[in-house]
């Protein structure tokens, strides 16, 4: 299985480890390494102590609707402090999954997804009327490509497909279960863009055009040759013993066809729940520390690669050249087209206090490395 990203879509995370984009970084040699190692960890600390005081905030917030809890509590919300703590959790979760650089994922594209078939043969249809304050947020966007049988080989030999996927996707919805308003929060990876209707509790499966015709030959003939064994003996002999003795003949006969679409439905959900059960990443208060780690990391690379490329231009850069320069290395380095968030990361810079005043809102100069460990250090 082959996995690449869209270069139709370009993703505004950096889909590559801190550790190995600093290695690179170290081999521009835009200042000493163990100056650049110290300003690493330094960064990434800081950070880490900021994200950290998010994630005591968000779980308590989440702690009343988490499905998953196994603490006790004597305080009673009222349902006026419940919507206040569910709108707060979702102004906070919001710019999380922004900083981790997810896409909100429009109610088009979901209803697009719906109308669609799995490529795995699986047709579901999902209520979307059981859930309250429903969000679905992805990071990737990839074409996958493996080996599958497909209809048009007759389904005798495999050949390469092209899937569509969400390289994460993020769940958020409210349900009521048990006289409870519940909370549930669901990180899948790998999800094909044709199947977003799986990752839902509430859904009913169907069976597909191509399985209702299989069906319908195989179960029509069974039953037709049946209707014709009865009606031959019943020709022959009236006797009560053997009309009985048809007629529970073709009533197996029914049977067995209305089994094997049972059964068939039955194989459509191992397989829906084998496909999930490798699709799953994290769920409700773990998936939150997840968003949180990704957001984290996005946050610490977006301000070491904008802070070390103004450092290493031998003059002053404007905003659109800094921003060419680092996809470019991203590209040259890691043939990887992406959009980097520019925007979002001289905005950390300035708020850090690591690069001087832009001169006419045109120019960017950083400050020197020794300055910028003194301010970390703080």
């Amino acid at each position: 299985m082959k996995i690449d990203y869209n270069d139709n879509k370009l993703e505004r995370f950096i889909p590559i480890t801190f550790i190995e984009l600093q290695e690179e970084v170290c081999k521009l040699q835009i200042i000493e390494k163990n100056l650049l190692e110290e300003f690493t960890n330094r960064l990434r600390n800081y950070y880490h102590q900021e994200f950290h005081s998010e994630l005591l905030k968000l779980k308590t917030n989440y702690h009343p609707f988490n499905p998953d809890r196994d603490t006790i509590t004597l305080k009673n919300f009222s349902k006026e402090e419940l919507i206040r703590k569910e709108e707060k959790l979702l102004d906070d979760i919001i710019p999380l999954l922004n900083s981790a650089n997810y896409e909100h994922l429009t109610q088009d594209s979901i209803n697009q997804a719906i109308k669609e078939t799995s490529p795995y043969g699986v047709d579901v249809s999902v209520d979307f009327n059981e859930f309250d304050n429903l969000h679905l947020f992805f990071r990737g966007s990839a074409i996958r490509e493996e080996n599958q049988r497909t209809a048009k080989s007759f389904y005798l030999k495999k050949e390469r497909v092209q899937t569509r996927i969400y390289r994460r996707l993020f769940l958020f919805f409210k349900q009521k279960v048990d006289g409870k308003e519940l909370i549930y929060l669901k990180l899948f990876k790998d999800i094909p863009q044709s199947d977003l209707e799986m990752l839902f509790p509430n859904i009913k499966v169907k069976i597909s055009l191509l399985d209702k015709i299989k069906l319908t030959i195989t179960g029509g003939g069974g039953t037709i040759a049946g209707s014709m064994t009865l009606i031959g003996k019943m020709a022959v002999s009236l006797e009560p013993m053997a009309l009985l003795s048809a007629l529970g003949a073709f009533g197996v006969i029914v049977g067995r066809q209305i089994t094997s679409i049972f059964t068939h439905r039955t194989k459509y959900m191992a397989k829906l729940a084998k496909n999930l059960y490798f699709y799953n990443l994290d769920n409700n208060a773990g998936a939150i520390s997840h968003i949180l780690d990704m957001a984290e990391d996005e946050e610490s690379k977006e301000v070491f690669l904008a802070y070390l490329f103004i450092l290493k231009s031998s003059k002053s850069l404007t905003k659109e050249k800094l921003d060419s320069n680092i996809e470019k290395f991203i590209h040259d380095t890691f043939n990887i087209p992406m959009d980097f968030e520019i925007d979002d990361a001289l905005e950390k810079l300035e708020k850090l206090g690591l690069i001087k005043q832009i001169r006419n809102n045109e120019k960017l100069e950083a400050i020197d490395i020794e300055q910028a460990l003194v301010i970390l250090r703080k």
